[in-house]
């Protein structure tokens, strides 16, 4: 346990806030309302703090030339605050502008969409600094306006799947692991004690209530810029940019196995790799894939699904087979022989005439889960990014991906109702991950590397790759 910190003078920084007008005259106001120094210019004026507000998210070439001011202040621990509409869809435009947002979350800006969360962001880093990371309790007396707030929060986080705050009296607080200890002057004495290097911070429910101290106003607000502030301080200290091919070491991958795939996957002398033999590059980095094979014949069929094991499906194999979100037919729950030659027999000629060249894929029935999209493609400006898609909605970050990027992606994924088991989100993490340094490694062989079904397990159960393909460069 340490000592609690204690909450210093007002820090004499100066704000600069670059900003539309309006918005930007507003965020100034209320900063000075606070004692901050703050003022408008511009993010080339010499200032302790920036505080950045974009009317929509940069582009890549804009997010490429911010980075070097986000990463310079980061490094001098004062990060800038970036507030910016999130990116909705998942058209090409939409990716690109996900992923801008992503590089400057790498590159050590403190990131967020809702504008009163940014201001108190501005405020506790001005005022209490940079917290180690975004976990929270919250010291608040029974029946107190900060309990009742608190347990709204409580129950909108478990509601979405997402990180809760603690709610605990001071005693209770003690042993639980917190970054930020959240209390109110007002009705509650200043802990005496914090949970390893937790920082504490002032609270109060209600923005009139403050008196004149160093104060974050409203709790969903303040958790908020907490959140923010705290994953942008996790960042930083794991590193800014993507990660580096030292960070492949515990990977484990079988280089035997994948110059073997390489070569085999170079003899089939096209660009598009189909699912079968991009998996078999997704084995060789520990990546899970289905069990399948392929079978030219109906009586192969029978065989190799008698050695997946029933019950199995059957989908067509070829370079020039669409993936199954462009429309690939499979046939499922496919329990006997005979109902493996049937689905032979519908299958073949629906990809082209019956002969040599007829082949299927035999596969194991996936597990039960989340069906979700990813892909690591070169961007412009950007570089290699990984991109996945949950429910409509795009997220990116930086290839290869740090654990804390792949755990942030992950961490989209929720339980789709409230009684579905928690999502296998570590094993999500580590599979992106693994994916994102097989294609930066392949570098210009490859050019993109698509897995479109992946199927995230419920909480123990696997999460693996169900359909997957890759382009070649030329």
């Amino acid at each position: 346990m340490a000592q609690a910190r204690s909450v210093a003078e007002p820090a004499a920084l100066r704000v600069q806030i670059v900003a539309p007008p309006a918005l930007g005259a507003t965020a100034v106001a209320a900063l000075r309302e606070r004692g901050i120094d703050a003022h408008l210019g511009d993010a080339t004026e010499s200032t302790d703090l920036v505080a950045l507000a974009l009317e929509a998210p940069p582009t890549s070439a804009a997010a490429l030339e911010l980075a070097q001011s986000c990463a310079r202040a980061a490094a001098a621990g004062r990060p800038t605050c970036v507030l910016a509409p999130l990116p909705r869809g998942t058209g090409r435009p939409v990716v690109e502008r996900a992923a801008a947002l992503a590089y400057l979350r790498a590159h050590g800006a403190v990131l967020g969409h809702d504008v009163d969360a940014w201001l108190e962001a501005i405020v506790a880093l001005v005022r209490f600094g940079l917290p180690p990371g975004p976990r929270v309790a919250v010291i608040a007396p029974p029946g107190s306006w900060l309990e009742a707030q608190t347990l709204a929060c409580v129950g909108d986080a478990e509601a979405a799947g997402t990180r809760a705050p603690q709610l605990a009296g001071e005693h209770r607080a003690k042993g639980e692991p917190a970054d930020v200890v959240l209390f109110d002057p007002e009705v509650t004495p200043a802990p005496a004690q914090l949970p390893g290097n937790a920082i504490a911070m002032h609270v109060t429910g209600r923005g009139e209530l403050a008196r004149g101290e160093p104060t974050l106003y409203g709790m969903r607000f303040a958790l908020g810029a907490i959140d923010m502030l705290g994953r942008a301080a996790e960042r930083i200290a794991a590193g800014l940019g993507a990660a580096s091919k030292v960070d492949e070491v515990d990977l484990d991958v079988d280089r035997d196995k994948l110059a073997e795939r390489l070569r085999k996957v170079s003899e089939l002398e096209f660009a598009r790799v189909g699912d079968h033999e991009t998996k078999g590059l997704l084995a060789a980095y520990g990546i899970a894939i289905t069990r399948q094979a392929v079978a030219t014949t109906p009586s192969a069929a029978i065989d190799k699904a008698r050695k997946v094991g029933y019950p199995v499906e059957l989908k067509l194999w070829g370079k020039d087979v669409a993936s199954e979100l462009e429309g690939c037919p499979v046939e499922r729950n496919i329990t006997s022989d005979a109902l493996v030659r049937r689905a032979f027999g519908v299958l073949a000629p629906a990809g082209r005439p019956a002969g040599a060249d007829s082949a299927v894929i035999v596969r194991e029935t996936p597990p039960l889960g989340r069906d979700v999209s990813a892909r690591v493609e070169r961007l412009p400006s950007l570089g290699w990014t990984v991109v996945l898609v949950v429910n409509g909605q795009v997220a990116a970050a930086p290839a290869p991906l740090r654990l804390l990027d792949a755990q942030a992606l992950a961490a989209s994924v929720v339980a789709s109702r409230a009684a579905d088991a928690e999502p296998d989100r570590a094993g999500l993490a580590q599979l992106l991950r693994r994916a994102s340094h097989l294609a930066v490694d392949l570098g210009d062989r490859l050019v993109k590397l698509e897995l479109s079904r992946i199927v995230v397990g419920g909480r123990g159960a696997r999460t693996v790759v169900v359909d997957a393909w890759c382009e070649l460069a030329d």
